[in-house]
């Protein structure tokens, strides 16, 4: 067994595994606990950084925020939910925390199953890694 290998394949396997529970974490536990609530969306705001002198290369970033009600009191402030097509005035769901309704987030969407897969994929590429090739 190639000991350059076996290490090489060691390094990717803890780093799949970080992506792996990270995707786990964002799409299982993240809003453990919290509580969902109808939230209108107050104003979305839009950044544009550009990254050359022509506009092919521009960035744009939105922030949604929101208003929502938790037992009569009113709570608003940035969200981290963001999808095309919302409106000012739309009706969104976002999730609270009964301990602290003024803490709140969105639901993960693709990007826990986005990192559940990459860690997925990666951790068998890094068994592979460590237990395929010539031996020695």
């Amino acid at each position: 067994m190639n000991v350059s290998r076996v290490f090489t394949g060691i390094f990717m396997l803890v780093i799949s595994l970080a992506f792996l529970g990270a995707g786990i974490w964002m799409q299982f536990f993240r809003l453990s606990g919290y509580e969902p609530a109808q939230a209108r969306i107050t104003k979305i705001e839009t950044t544009t950084s550009n990254h050359s002198t022509s506009n092919k290369h521009s960035k744009h970033s939105h922030t949604v925020y929101v208003e929502y009600v938790v037992d009569g009191q009113i709570y608003a402030g940035p969200s981290d939910v963001w999808e095309s097509g919302m409106t000012e005035g739309q009706m969104i769901t976002i999730y609270y925390n009964p301990d602290n309704p003024a803490q709140m987030g969105g639901e993960t969407g693709w990007l826990g199953w986005f990192f559940i897969a990459i860690g997925g994929v990666a951790v068998l590429g890094s068994i592979g890694t460590m237990f395929t090739g010539r031996r020695q």
